[in-house]
């Protein structure tokens, strides 16, 4: 029996043994798979990850890219984004080849086109939230003996958008740079030249797509009525609970923010409030030109800034050299031959002029209907042909000839070379609408002035308003350039037409895709700004238009914006550095104060 149980024991023991033995070995089997399969998902976590940092790289890319929307399109470019390429798509870049990499393994990225998407909901309506989407491909290579034996790819796709913030209702332009109203914020594009007249907070920034201009006191949580932007300086008319402010930023160096202070490290690169004078009144327009600033309230005007030529129309010229603070323009006396010619006490202005950009003139609208203008009259600025036109004018000085006023624009290049030397193309000039027409007077060199008439150049300047003829409806809107002039015209209740005159060299006119041929450097009679094909779209109608410097802007009925003209400073807004010589869209994309990435 012993020997019978020891024998069962013995074959129990050797089958109890056996099973558990197979019960092992399936274990370890599975143990093994699990790690295999632990290893596989290991390394498509890393090939996820490789996908994620694409994306974060890319990300940078639209911020840090000066020149195209994306990595890929740049002429020549090699497209893809890749750990060893640049945002433009060159390959001498200062990154790894890889990132990471040791003896058994690698990570990498690569990413395609940036794909955008704009469209609005309707041809009428504003733009919805731009969006664009970003897609990395993440690679892991397994490496044996230097050579890829295996690879795990995982493709990452992130969408980028830009919330509904582009509804542009107002746009003007000045010297290197271009601000527009969207949704009550405030964009710039273009050169700040090393005094912060983006606003974005940034001394020194160059950018050929719109950011956003840092928001400071009443702009936060109250409307921005109004813009206007000079040659180094721009600012904005707030209204929160019913109080009005004015605020500036840019270039100080003679007091043009008006906040009490000026020298040339007194910029600011974000806006200032203005203070003075003007605190606490009903300020109902600004407007500015050159290094001054100007300002409507309680029906009175007020400047700011250089008074070099008696552009404050506070005193003579150079008395005082300039004022930080606002100081209110002279009045005439009520009583004399030439009394008529000034501006009397009792006066109430309506609207100042725009758009200019280096002009030493400025000039404002009565209620009465009746323009007037001071400062810098050498060339007949002021348009005063009865009254020493050639007189620099401390005090405002009647606009002669016109009347019946409702828009006023100047600019043109300061006085600053010999009257024999100096380029009569270059000779400031003024434009306004009065009676349904618009009238320009200054210089006329270059047809900026726009009197057909006078080919043969014989007439260079003029001291008293012309007649620009050749517009086919009824003016609306008048913008002045540096050597050229534009006017918003109405054709019929639902069309509205750009046109332009004056010279041409970089597009300011606006009417050619400049193919073969040179464009056309000048002209005296208005041309229509380019529409269809490569231009404005004609299924809608413009609402605005500003010309600064040497281009042209307008806002059309979806809210978005073209320009044409110079763009060696980005200014018109396409992420190109490239003149335009035909309207070309602004792209209200990728400001990195208002985007998201998820």
């Amino acid at each position: 029996m012993i020997r019978q149980k020891n024998g069962y024991s013995l074959v129990l023991i050797v089958l109890m043994s056996t099973f558990i033995m197979a019960v092992l070995a399936g274990s370890m089997r599975i143990v093994t798979q699990s790690y295999i399969y632990s290893q596989e998902e290991y390394y498509y976590k890393l090939a996820q990850e490789a996908g994620e940092a694409g994306t974060a790289y890319a990300n940078a890319c639209l911020d840090s890219n000066n020149t195209e929307q994306s990595w890929g399109s740049v002429a020549g470019g090699i497209g893809p984004l890749r750990p060893d390429t640049n945002c433009k798509g060159a390959t001498a870049f200062y990154g790894n080849k890889y990132v990471f990499e040791n003896s058994k393994l690698r990570t990498t990225f690569e990413v395609g086109n940036l794909e955008a998407s704009t469209k609005g909901a309707s041809s009428g309506a504003a733009l919805s939230a731009a969006t664009a989407q970003i897609s990395s491909t993440g690679r892991v290579e397994l490496m044996s003996g230097g050579s890829v034996v295996k690879t795990y790819t995982a493709i990452v796709k992130k969408a980028v958008t830009w919330p509904a913030d582009l509804n542009a209702t107002r746009v003007v332009s000045g010297a290197l740079r271009t601000c527009a109203l969207m949704s009550n914020n405030v964009w710039c594009w273009g050169d700040s030249f090393k005094m912060g007249t983006l606003g974005d907070g940034l001394q020194e920034n160059k950018a050929n797509v719109p950011v956003k201009v840092r928001q400071v006191g009443d702009m936060k949580d109250g409307k921005i009525i109004d813009i206007f932007t000079a040659q180094f300086h721009s600012c904005v008319l707030t209204e929160l609970s019913g109080v009005r402010r004015v605020y500036c930023w840019g270039s100080n160096d003679k007091g043009q923010l008006g906040n009490g202070q000026s020298g040339n490290g007194k910029y600011s690169a974000v806006p200032v409030e203005v203070g003075g004078d003007i605190v606490g009144k009903n300020v109902t327009a600004i407007g500015g030109t050159g290094d001054v600033s100007c300002a409507i309230a309680d029906g009175k005007i007020y400047c700011w800034g250089n008074n070099y030529e008696g552009e404050l129309g506070y005193n003579a010229p150079r008395h005082p050299a300039f004022s930080p603070l606002p100081v209110p323009v002279a009045t005439g006396s009520t009583t004399g031959s030439d009394a008529y010619r000034r501006l009397q006490p009792g006066y109430k202005a309506v609207k100042l002029s725009t758009s200019g950009s280096k002009s030493q003139t400025m000039c404002a609208i009565m209620d009465t209907g009746i323009a007037y203008c001071w400062g810098q009259a050498k060339f007949g600025q002021t348009g005063s042909a009865d009254f020493d036109p050639h007189y620099n004018y401390g005090r405002p000085v009647r606009v002669t000839r016109i009347s019946n006023v409702t828009d006023i624009s100047q600019d043109g290049f300061p006085y600053e070379i010999k009257a024999l030397t100096f380029p009569y193309s270059r000779v400031p000039h003024v434009c306004a609408i009065a009676s349904g027409r618009v009238y320009c007077w200054g210089g006329a060199g270059d047809g900026q002035s726009g009197d057909s008439a006078y080919d043969d150049l014989t007439y260079k300047t003029y001291t008293a308003p012309k007649e620009v003829k050749g517009l086919p409806g009824v003016p609306k809107r008048v913008a002045v350039g540096l050597v050229h002039s534009c006017a918003l015209v109405e054709l019929s209740r639902r069309q509205h037409k750009v046109y332009c005159w004056g010279t041409n060299w970089a597009g300011q006119l606006g009417e050619s895709e400049k193919k073969g041929s040179s464009p056309l450097p000048y002209s005296r009679t208005p041309r229509l700004v380019r529409v269809g094909a490569n231009g404005l779209p004609p299924s809608e109608d413009v609402v605005a238009l500003a010309a600064g410097a040497n281009r042209g802007c307008a806002i059309m009925t979806n809210k978005r914006s073209y320009c044409w003209g110079l763009n060696d400073a980005g200014q018109i807004g396409d992420g190109t550095y490239r003149n335009r010589f035909s309207p070309t869209e602004s792209l209200f994309l990728r400001p990195v104060q208002n985007r998201y990435i998820y």
